[in-house]
């Protein structure tokens, strides 16, 4: 299915995905328009494959969420795209386009996410971004990296 891995200060953290979903949905716009709100939606086991000592004892399991635009969807067409977000929350419209919640919500910046569509409602899946290191809140440790790799199920496909 994949995996979320977080590259830290301190070394690599890894978890197997339990879940891997992607939804779509009509954003109506101030003005009017409609666009399409695509989001994928990433689960962990609650075991993890790597681990590093500050986080080791504390029983927690990441997730992750980004959201894309579009002013279409051909699933037909799709292909292989890439998406560059800059900053992972939006503060005119007061949400997260891109996040990582481990032990508190945080937002994930300067996104790179590569979508391919195989068929039957399946998107292969590669994010990178980086957020606040997860233990140190204070911005004394560097930024962690976040990536996560897998195959997404876009639900309700067909009507795509």
């Amino acid at each position: 299915m994949g995996t979320l891995t977080i590259t830290r200060f301190n070394g690599v953290e890894k978890f197997r995905l339990s879940e891997s979903k992607a939804y779509c949905t009509y954003k109506h716009e101030e003005d009017g328009s409609k666009r399409i709100m695509m989001w994928f939606e990433a689960e962990t086991d609650e075991e993890p494959m790597m681990t590093v000592p500050d986080t080791e004892g504390l029983h927690m399991n990441p997730n992750a969420e980004i959201t894309i635009y579009l002013d279409e969807l051909d699933l037909n067409h799709f292909g292989v795209r890439r998406y560059e977000i800059e900053a992972g929350y939006d503060h005119e419209q007061d949400n997260w386009d891109a996040r990582l919640y481990y032990f508190e919500h945080q937002d994930v910046d300067r996104n790179v996410l590569m979508l391919e569509y195989k068929g039957q409602g399946v998107f292969g899946f590669q994010w990178k971004g980086s957020t606040t290191d997860i233990c140190y809140y204070d911005g004394s440790k560097p930024d962690a990296i976040l990536e996560v790799e897998g195959e997404f199920l876009l639900e309700e496909y067909e009507q795509w």
